[in-house]
């Protein structure tokens, strides 16, 4: 990959373009749900992922305020700070354009999920100390990026079991690639207040190898079909995350593991073709 090729492709990890696609391709295989025929409301989409990027926009310089960039990602936003709220500006009101296409149970979600996401910031405000914002923020980072997800895809449908437990196992995963990810700061900044210092690398570990074995039972259990292809696709997840933890000398370099934790969330894309 030629020079440029790769700082366009680092600008747009940095600016988390990557989380978002990820956001998009797991909410079309929620939407697919129960039997792989039902197609995705493209409008809820688009503002699903305008939304996931605004947030993880928001959410970094928030992380500026707070404490001095600790990764090159963040020193990104703090440089470009002002072009970026700018982006937010834009972005909110293409998002409130495009309300007005969005199905009224999506709507009724996303003001719920729009109050939730206003106490979410109120309660980071008054945590001033720097350890226990990001051990409140990496807690609840799982639930915010999860929720929108599938919510805006169930939100009135008729499901069942099995649909709720693929929600409830996308929620693990993401808690466990956050997991991933404070491990490998814990081990490249010895001193950095994550949630992975807070409960200890063993913790860590079993933490992840318990949520890939939760998912591999869900899939030896579930029903055939599309279902049971989800619950597969899932379990890749949770394994490709469990992965990462046992190539740290090659995946630390260049901030890797971060390409390729972030691109696990790609993988319900392959849903699209079943």
């Amino acid at each position: 990959m030629n020079t440029k090729a790769a700082h366009i492709f680092r600008i747009l990890h940095y600016l988390s373009l990557d989380v978002v696609a990820g956001a998009v391709l797991s909410s079309v295989m929620f939407w697919k749900m129960p039997d792989g025929f039902d197609q995705p409301n493209g409008h809820v989409l688009i503002v699903l992922a305008i939304c996931t990027w605004i947030i993880y926009i928001f959410d970094r310089l928030l992380d500026n305020l707070k404490t001095a960039p600790q990764d090159k990602r963040h020193q990104f936003h703090f440089d470009n700070q002002y072009y970026l709220q700018v982006v937010i500006i834009v972005l909110g009101f293409l998002a409130l354009f495009l309300v007005f296409f969005l199905p009224k149970p999506v709507i009724g979600f996303g003001i719920a999920f729009s109050c939730l996401l206003v106490l979410y910031f109120r309660v980071l405000q008054k945590k001033t100390t720097a350890s226990a914002y990001h051990y409140y923020k990496e807690i609840a980072t799982a639930l915010l990026y999860s929720i929108p997800v599938f919510g805006s895809a169930f939100v009135g449908k008729a499901l069942g079991l099995w649909q709720y437990l693929s929600a409830f196992n996308f929620v693990l995963l993401v808690h466990q690639s956050i997991l991933v990810f404070s491990w490998y700061e814990m081990q490249e900044i010895p001193d950095v207040k994550n949630f992975a210092q807070k409960i200890g690398e063993k913790r860590v570990r079993l933490s992840v190898i318990s949520i890939t074995v939760f998912i591999g039972v869900s899939l030896l259990i579930s029903i055939e079909g599309y279902m049971k292809k989800v619950f597969l696709i899932e379990l890749l997840m949770a394994v490709m995350s469990l992965l990462l933890l046992f190539f740290f000398k090659k995946l630390s370099l260049h901030q890797r593991y971060r390409w390729l934790g972030e691109l696990v969330f790609w993988l319900p894309g392959i849903l699209i073709f079943s």
